[in-house]
């Protein structure tokens, strides 16, 4: 029995709660954490885990040999992590999840100097609305926009970004520039739903007194920010969306910006990851690498 592998089989059942989904985040069949745990049990002479078809649970024994387990493995990473960047090559699998415009404007447009850097890393990017939950699903870190919710997670903001509300040239010529917020009711809008909460977020303005928020009644509301970009330059209603996923169509006259006397609030940008897990070689540099990157942008950087 490989006994590492069984100890970090046994600290992924733990975490994510059943056999299956620990098999699918150390991209093995589920026969094999299953007999490697089996394994660890017999080679340990005590049962360490509580199995029912619905849960999996640590016996008291299991409970104290996980806590020294979790601490045994991070040392071990030090030890190759501290190996790796003397090197100077950081090499394996990350696994990175991010919101769908964040990841297809800024991090795949910039992931090949990140290569070049680093050619032995491989980064899994999963893009999507769905929050993860990180440690159950072995993601080394996320990309995260908006107010963080969870807890036990190490959140370190990169980054932040205002929105801009716009219009097609072609819809205000049909429909008249709106001259305060006040003027947008009467007006087609798009709505985007928030993943947090499922509901379209608000239009929010601020005239540097007063703060107000209003939800108006859509003509469209969809589940992306690319959806929502296709359906502003699709001329289908005023959109009020991030300034680094319109800055360009902006620039090239394909939106116009509106209401630019009424500041939005700035949203902040977080990497998360784990507290459990020790910052391994190729997590750390890929971290680092998404702070620069965040740093050097005009619309993302933070403030």
């Amino acid at each position: 029995m490989d006994r590492i592998a069984a100890m970090n089989a046994f600290v992924r059942v733990v975490e994510a709660g059943n056999f299956t989904k620990a098999a699918d985040t150390l991209d093995v069949p589920n026969a094999t954490v299953t007999r490697l745990i089996q394994h660890l049990e017999q080679a340990l002479e005590v049962r360490l885990l509580h199995r029912t078809t619905r849960a999996v649970t640590l016996t008291p024994e299991g409970a104290s040999y996980y806590e020294r387990v979790v601490r045994l493995l991070a040392d071990l990473a030090d030890i190759e992590s501290s190996t790796k960047l003397s090197r100077g090559k950081p090499a394996g699998k990350v696994r990175v999840e991010t919101a769908v415009a964040i990841g297809t404007m800024v991090i795949l447009p910039a992931l090949a100097e990140f290569y070049r850097d680093y050619p032995e890393v491989e980064v899994e990017l999963s893009v999507g609305n769905r929050r993860s939950d990180l440690v159950a699903e072995g993601i080394d870190c996320a990309i995260r926009a908006g107010k963080i919710s969870e807890q036990m997670i190490v959140a370190r903001q990169i980054g932040s970004f205002c929105f801009t509300t716009c219009a097609t040239p072609s819809f205000l010529q049909a429909h008249g520039t709106p001259k305060t917020p006040e003027e947008l009711v009467a007006r087609p809008t798009v709505g985007l739903l928030s993943a947090e909460t499922g509901r379209p977020l608000p239009f929010r303005f601020s005239d540097g007194t007063s703060d107000s928020a209003f939800t108006p009644s859509h003509k469209l509301i969809v589940n992306d920010t690319n959806s929502y970009l296709a359906a502003g330059l699709a001329g289908l209603g005023v959109i009020q969306a991030p300034a680094y996923a319109v800055h360009a169509a902006v620039k090239a006259g394909q939106l116009v910006a509106l209401l630019e006397d009424w500041r939005t609030p700035r949203s902040p940008v977080h990497v998360l990851y784990s507290p459990n897990r020790y910052l391994s070689a190729k997590v750390r540099v890929f971290i680092d690498w998404a702070v620069t990157l965040f740093e050097r942008h005009d619309h993302l950087r933070r403030v």
